[in-house]
């Protein structure tokens, strides 16, 4: 059995914010692709500044695979939502919490936001008969141990589940909605925002789809009409500055593993700190170098912190730092930073780069 789960999808109306419909329709055709049995919206598919059921109804039946079950809890966004709210085969709302038969193995308990409560209480209500059960928890809420990110969007703490509450109940998999960063813990997962609500909400975006069987979590790439990048460098007054500069953000580009012919969807803001001996110099290979993206709100490069004025002092403290760095004994791995993270970190210190 397959289950796919997203969250955060935040819809409006198609007026208003068209992308995010577009990416939920492309949610459930790759659901149908994978064949899907069970997507599940882990809060928040609607948001509160204004939600239109008629059109995510119309979009629903037209897109909706045959075979398809969608399963939706509220979350702070839209926690008044009601089964009765929506009219669609194959689409239910969990607005109260409610523990399910999953499979002859499996359990799974749906637990909609709840304003003022934890995740670990609702979960006591249903602890005898979870006891010695396989089961997964669908919340919307914030993973205390977990993502530490400030949310611009939602600042503050909503619905929280400790890693006391696992240690006591025993999930064996958790899947959260209201992070809209992705994150995959040993136990706890967030498939964040398929589409980015602001300009925050940086990079390529992911659903994520789950092979009961086999047991493999897989992040799958959501084709999202628009994806924000927001990108600093920082450098030093020197001979080659320029090609430093554009070999670093050709390097930066790369990184993002963007799809082919998908440059369109992209809208950029991008920082340069430091020093340099010719700013416009600097301006114009940025905008070149990022000719194929546009820049958010038809804005420019950021030199506000790039300055003219050398300063030999700070210069080589960088240098000095820049050796220091390349010399150290140092394991790279997708846990730890690069060095090349670490001198950009540093710089940012020299130099004063907020």
């Amino acid at each position: 059995m397959k289950i796919a789960f997203t969250a955060d999808n935040h819809l409006t109306t198609k007026t208003r914010n068209p992308e995010r419909f577009l990416s939920f329709a492309n949610i459930l055709k790759q659901c149908g692709e994978s064949k899907v049995k069970l997507l599940i919206v882990a809060g928040d598919l609607f948001d509160q500044s204004m939600p239109n059921y008629a059109e995510f109804e119309s979009l629903y039946k037209k897109h909706r695979p045959l075979d398809l079950t969608t399963a939706i809890i509220p979350g702070n966004h839209d926690e008044d939502l009601k089964q009765e709210n929506i009219s669609a085969d194959g689409l239910i709302i969990h607005s109260e919490p409610q523990l399910l038969p999953l499979n002859k193995t499996w359990k799974i308990l749906f637990v909609p936001y709840q304003k003022g409560q934890t995740i670990g209480r609702v979960i006591a209500q249903f602890a005898a008969e979870l006891t010695g059960q396989r089961w997964i928890l669908i919340g919307h809420g914030d993973w205390s141990p977990g993502v530490q990110t400030p949310d611009t969007y939602e600042p503050g703490v909503y619905m929280p589940l400790t890693r006391s509450d696992l240690t006591l109940y025993k999930p064996e998999l958790v899947f959260l909605g209201h992070i809209h960063l992705p994150f995959d813990g040993e136990k706890v997962h967030y498939p964040g925002s398929p589409c980015p609500i602001n300009v925050t909400e940086t990079g390529l975006r992911h659903f994520l789809l789950l092979d009961l069987k086999q047991g493999n979590i897989t992040p799958k790439l959501v084709e999202s009409p628009l994806l924000f990048f927001n990108e600093r460098f920082v450098m030093l007054a020197r001979e080659n500055e320029l090609e430093l500069l554009e070999n670093q953000m050709k390097d930066r580009i790369e990184s993002w593993e963007l799809p082919a012919g998908w440059e369109k969807r992209v809208q950029i803001q991008v920082k340069v700190a430091g020093f340099a001996t010719d700013r416009e110099a600097v301006k114009k290979t940025v905008r070149e170098v990022f000719s194929p993206f546009s820049f958010y709100e038809d804005g420019e490069p950021d030199l506000e912190k790039l300055y003219h004025k050398p300063d030999p002092d700070r210069e080589q403290i960088a240098l000095d730092i820049q050796d220091w760095i390349e010399k150290l004994e140092w394991s790279e791995s997708s846990y730890v930073p690069s060095k090349t993270e670490i001198l950009e970190e540093a710089l940012k210190v020299i130099y004063g780069v907020e």
